[in-house]
């Protein structure tokens, strides 16, 4: 009859303390969060990125011009789909007027001649003085002001940090200056030779012209009826192409880098050339604008890639360097939970680059804090317990822990 009686009263009395906690909506009835795993806060490099299809394909088309005025094709050296290098040549023609033909070839020679001194002098003022930074002064991002602050130590914070980010743009641009300059420079080398080829082929035979490739591609197609262009070149440089949607573009800015990645191919590395301001098509619900990226390879890597080849490309949105990192799923509302004092508390955060593992934190956490491994609204800023792990105890200092508070409270929750 006892046993019976002590049953019921301790059913009676564990659904009276569920009422009472169900009940509870003020939190005035304390709480024992029980928390069976921890995860430290750690800094880590953190990379948002929007991946969109692509497509290898020639980086331009260049025309190859004959004038019917200045004679008559004689020969056609090549054939559609030829794989031609830089000089490799393309057609002969007779002359109709040598006299003229001589004298156009030796004027463009001369301008060639002006235009690769001028580029050469660019290169050589690029290098000793700031003329590239001048050159690009509109595209650098630098704040007029710096935001007063209380604190004078992060005025001179946000001022390094400013002059910093000002010399890498700087710096930046300088390099990509020069860059374009060295690339002009090839292109009117290589004109220069052409024209200077030219010329001698017209001196000896007194009447033929050979018109070589300005650079190196596959011959896509030939006009012999003497229509502009005659022969059209499809670069053997390749670029990266694809299409965004409108939610995408949106996210999208020129300069950002890419990582594409072929099946069983390397990864290439690159950056946004050029980006459509108009759709190229629609469906009637939503547009498409078209992007291009340029990469670097190593020739070897480059041997391996041809037009027409499908990839992964990866556009990196943001990126964060050694910041406090925690899982996406840790962030509720702008908040997370962490350990303080023997408690658990809501803390404010401010998100930067995030992806499906990791959220990089701006503001309001710092590495090296402690996180339950498992975040939820179920927690309260109360008192918590965790498995005691006697592997992890000091036992040189067993008598200090067995007499302390905290270990005594714990004995008693669990």
């Amino acid at each position: 009859m006892m046993k019976k009686l002590i049953l019921a009263l301790g059913i009676v009395l564990v659904l009276v303390n569920i009422a009472i906690l169900f009940l509870d909506d003020d939190g005035r009835v304390g709480r024992t969060n029980y928390i069976h795993k921890w995860e430290q806060v750690t800094a880590q490099d953190v990379k948002e990125t929007l991946t969109v299809p692509g497509v290898l394909t020639s980086a331009k088309e260049e025309p190859v011009y004959f004038d019917s005025v200045s004679g008559a094709v004689s020969e056609m050296l090549v054939e559609p789909g030829d794989t031609v290098e830089e000089g490799t040549d393309l057609f002969s023609y007779r002359v109709a007027d040598y006299a003229k033909t001589y004298r156009e070839l030796t004027a463009s020679i001369t301008s060639l001649d002006e235009k690769v001194m001028a580029v050469e002098q660019a290169i050589s003022e690029a290098g000793e003085s700031d003329f590239a930074a001048a050159a690009f002064s509109e595209d650098v991002n630098v704040p007029e002001t710096i935001d007063e602050s209380e604190n004078e130590e992060d005025t001179d914070a946000a001022s390094e940090a400013l002059q910093q980010a000002t010399e890498e743009q700087t710096t930046q641009l300088q390099e990509q200056y020069r860059i374009s300059l060295e690339k002009e420079l090839a292109e009117k080398n290589a004109e220069l030779t052409a024209a200077e080829e030219q010329l001698a082929g017209l001196e000896e035979t007194g009447e033929f012209v050979t018109v070589t490739s300005p650079s190196a591609g596959t011959v896509k197609s030939i006009d012999e009826s003497g229509n502009k262009p005659v022969i059209t070149l499809q670069s053997s440089d390749l670029v990266i192409t694809g299409e965004l949607t409108e939610a995408e573009r949106k996210q999208v800015q020129n300069a950002m880098t890419i990582e594409a990645k072929l099946d069983d191919g390397p990864a290439l590395e690159g950056e946004i050339t050029e980006l459509a301001e108009q759709p190229a098509a629609t469906d009637g619900k939503e547009s498409m604008y078209k992007f291009e990226a340029s990469y670097l390879a190593e020739d070897e890597q480059a041997n391996k890639l041809l037009a027409g080849y499908h990839l992964d490309t990866d556009i990196l949105l943001a990126y964060a360097s050694q910041a406090p990192t925690v899982k996406p799923a840790q962030v509720e509302d702008d908040q997370v939970w962490k350990m303080a004092n023997g408690q658990l508390f809501t803390t404010k955060v401010d998100i930067g680059a995030q992806n499906d593992k990791q959220a990089a934190i701006i503001s309001g956490l710092e590495a090296g804090a402690f996180l339950p491994a498992n975040q939820g609204d179920y927690y309260q800023n109360e008192p918590f317990v965790t498995p005691w792990k006697a592997q992890k105890m000091n036992w040189s200092t067993w008598s200090d822990s067995f007499t302390s508070y905290e270990f005594l409270l714990g004995l008693l929750d669990h």
